[in-house]
């Protein structure tokens, strides 16, 4: 009788062996026989799953959005509006060794899309997701308390968009001796500075 495969969890494996390939080598050097060599498998085994290396990356596209959405997810709520959005927020930057290799991979897919037409529309997709997210944040502060009044929440949803982007690309590529603590005050920051 044939071994039944979960698919999805078998998904999933080979798109964490790609991950480890671009967290060790980069997007380049990923390939359906590398990420076999990496998973333990066959390349015949690979294309099973994933016929193309970009189908592959795409699927690893999404898999990285969906485990920052799933965290999201389980977050309980805090005790203030404020408090809940800053804890979701936090979770989109690298404050520790799984954000960070989660933003490592998600940049350099983000980078290989402009050369990688299968990878542009995840990309995009990812970005308006983002964006998405963002302005549900900032309409949760419009309560009365947290958004001064008359503020445009499209246009804080794109400054808090362009504050995590940037935050999450320093802590990448500007690691800090003294850990990503700075990166938690300036968004607690900004978030204070659209109180009435």
């Amino acid at each position: 009788m044939p071994k039944l495969i979960d698919h999805r969890k078998r998904r999933e494996e080979l798109a964490l062996a790609a991950w480890q390939i671009i967290l060790r080598d980069g997007v380049a050097q990923v390939s359906v026989r590398a990420v076999a060599a990496e998973a333990g498998l066959s390349a015949g085994s690979v294309r099973h799953v994933f016929p193309t290396q970009d189908e592959l990356l795409v699927f690893l596209m999404d898999f990285v959005s969906e485990r920052v959405s799933r965290r999201i997810s389980a977050l309980p709520p805090r005790a203030t509006v404020r408090a809940t959005v800053e804890e979701m927020a936090a979770q989109l930057l690298p404050l520790d060794a799984e954000r960070t290799a989660e933003m490592q991979v998600s940049i350099a897919l983000f980078t290989a899309a402009n050369t990688e037409g299968r990878l542009k529309q995840p990309r995009d997709d990812a970005h308006r997701a983002l964006r998405g997210l963002c302005r549900w944040m900032v309409e949760r502060l419009d309560n009365g308390v947290d958004l001064a009044a008359g503020s445009d929440v499209e246009v804080e949803a794109w400054r808090l968009h362009a504050l995590l982007d940037g935050l999450a690309v320093h802590l990448v590529y500007e690691p800090d001796e003294q850990g990503p603590d700075w990166a938690v005050r300036v968004l607690s920051r900004h978030l204070d500075s659209l109180r009435p």
